[in-house]
Formats: structure tokens, C-alpha cells, sequence
């Protein structure tokens, strides 16, 4: 028996609040067997437990085999621990349409168990987000930073994705420790210029030693520009020759107090008053955008407007 971490108790008490009898499915790779273990050891008391093992995959957003598909169609909560994410995935939309309530887990490592997001006392922090979802809606967003972004976008009609870190209802989704709010941006409306100065949660980059200037045209970056970080990125999506992967599908910000940016995707999309770009998949938010990735971009202290009203100031919420 691997150590019992407070963090797994907390994914299945609090997150998933599982119940005796339900089937619970813990989807893992080898990379991150550890991961769950731990969580596989901390369910013990809940019979009807399950465990299946993948091959480890090279990009978020790509879809898991068959058999894990089908797997995950006969389960009531799922615990994603792999080292990529599968939640802009037909398989996990599938589950979720199934009932199924979901929790992604990917890219932790041991010591997120320990420290970080995971602490949060997640129910704390539903009015907030509540709050934030609402505040997000509306016509034209705008987003500034003292570096110098300036991005714009129309949504017009969209809903917000509100993130409380929990999974607690039949279909819904959740990637604690991110507690976030995002929305998407009517395609073909996002325009500007943005410069990406926390993180890529990518195996290739994570911090980011100096901003990555991204120029975005008609909801396409179309050039991306700084040092060797800035062509590595520029590398990656280069090598899926397919246009859709430049597309700014997510549209997010980070609102759990307890995050630090560390490069892994969960712990830095959820930093409190940061915020972040999904690019690529965007059918999680929405849209209609479809392709093997999708892949956060995270800068900080941003100053976020709705139809004109400032909701983020420097990184701080305004409300």
C-alpha cells in the first residue's frame, strides 16, 4: 500500500462525494501509476472499484482506446490519472452523456497530493465562481495586461463553464485542484495580441522562462514569436499539419487561492486572477472546432472586461 495522502480523501469525499455501492473507475497510464494507486488505496472501503491501464499518450485532447471508452461507459465516477488529458475527448462527453461523473487527474505529481490546489476547501469557493460565470457572460470581451496584450472577442450567446473542482451531479465534469470559470469566443471573432508569460503545461515547456507573444487573427493565431520556448511551442503544433490546432477555443480564468504555478496543467490553469487560452478542441465550450489537442496557455495578472465592466484587475478580482 502506497502512503495515504489527505488530497485522494478529499477527490473522493468532497470532489466525487462517492457512495458505497457505485462503480468507480480509476483510468491511469504508466506515468502515472502512482497517482493512481494512491487513489486506488485511499477507495478502499468502496467495493466496486475498478482500475485500467492505458498506453501513455503524447498530447492532451487525444482519444484513449476503445476499451477504455467502453470501460468508462460503465462506470458512475471516473478518476482520470493520466499524464495527458482526455477531457476534450468523445470518450469522456460519451461518459458524461452516460451519467457518468467525472474527474480529471491528469499530469499530477506526488507532491500535488501534499501541497497546492488540493488543500483548497473546495465548497468555499462555489460563490465565487457562481459569481464569475455570471459576470462573464455578455456580448464583447477585452483583455489587457501591462506587457502589453490586447486581445478582443464577441460571445454573443455563449454560456459560461463554470469549474468548481467537484463532480457531483450525473454527466458533470470537473479537474480539481482547477477551480475556474471560462468561456468560448464566437469563432472567427478573436483578435489581438497576447503575451503568454506563465505557463505551457507541455512536457517540452511548462514555465516559461520569457513571454511567448502570440498574434491572433480571426480565432487563428497566425504567429508566434519570442525565444526558444516561443519556437518549440511553434514546433509542437507545426507537427499535427492540421490548422484547427492554432484555434482559440477556451477562454479561462484561474480562481483557486490555494494554486501555484508549477507547470503542470491543473495546479496552473486554476491559479487564482491568472488567465488562459485552450488552443485547439474547443467542443467542451461550445464550439465546433475538433482536433487531437487541446493545450492551455497561461499568463498572469491580466485585466479582464464584459461589455466594458472591469471583472479582473491586474490579476485581482473586482468583486
Amino acid at each position: 500500500m502506497t502512503k495515504h495522502y489527505k488530497a485522494c480523501d478529499t477527490l473522493i469525499h468532497d470532489c466525487a462525494q462517492c457512495k458505497e455501492n457505485e462503480k468507480i473507475l480509476i483510468v491511469t497510464d504508466p506515468d502515472s501509476i502512482k497517482i493512481a494507486q494512491a487513489i486506488w488505496d485511499a477507495a478502499e472501503k468502496f467495493p466496486n472499484r475498478s482500475m485500467v491501464m492505458m498506453p501513455t499518450q503524447t498530447m492532451h485532447g487525444q482519444e484513449p482506446p476503445d476499451i477504455i471508452t467502453a470501460a468508462m461507459l460503465e462506470a458512475d465516477v471516473i478518476f482520470r490519472a493520466t499524464k495527458f488529458s482526455i477531457s476534450s475527448t468523445d470518450a469522456k462527453r460519451k461518459a458524461c452523456s452516460n451519467g457518468a461523473r467525472d474527474l480529471n487527474c491528469s499530469d499530477y505529481d506526488l507532491k500535488m497530493l501534499e501541497e497546492g490546489g488540493l488543500t483548497v476547501d473546495f465548497a468555499a469557493q462555489e460563490k465565487k465562481v457562481t459569481k464569475m460565470n455570471a459576470l462573464m457572460e455578455g456580448h464583447t470581451i477585452e483583455i489587457t495586461t501591462q506587457n502589453g496584450s490586447h486581445f478582443t472577442a464577441d460571445i454573443t450567446g455563449r454560456k459560461g463553464f463554470p469549474q468548481y473542482g467537484r463532480s457531483l451531479v450525473p454527466g458533470q465534469t470537473s479537474s480539481p485542484p482547477d477551480i475556474e470559470c471560462a468561456i468560448g469566443a464566437n469563432i472567427g471573432t478573436a483578435n489581438g495580441v497576447v503575451f503568454i508569460d506563465g505557463s505551457i503545461p507541455h512536457p517540452k515547456l511548462g514555465l516559461l522562462k520569457e513571454p511567448i507573444c502570440f498574434k491572433i487573427k480571426d480565432s487563428k493565431i497566425v504567429d508566434i514569436s519570442g525565444g526558444e520556448q516561443a519556437k518549440i511551442f511553434a514546433d509542437i503544433l507545426a507537427s499535427y499539419k492540421n490548422s484547427n490546432v492554432y484555434h482559440i477555443g477556451e477562454i479561462g480564468v484561474g480562481m483557486n487561492p490555494a494554486c501555484r504555478l508549477n507547470g503542470r496543467m491543473l495546479e496552473d490553469e486554476g491559479c487564482y486572477g491568472t488567465m488562459h487560452f485552450g488552443v485547439g478542441d474547443d467542443r467542451t465550450f461550445g464550439g465546433t472546432n475538433a482536433c487531437p489537442i487541446h493545450l492551455d496557455c497561461v499568463y498572469i495578472k491580466p485585466t479582464l472586461r464584459v461589455d466594458g465592466k472591469i471583472i479582473l484587475k491586474d490579476g485581482k478580482l473586482t468583486f
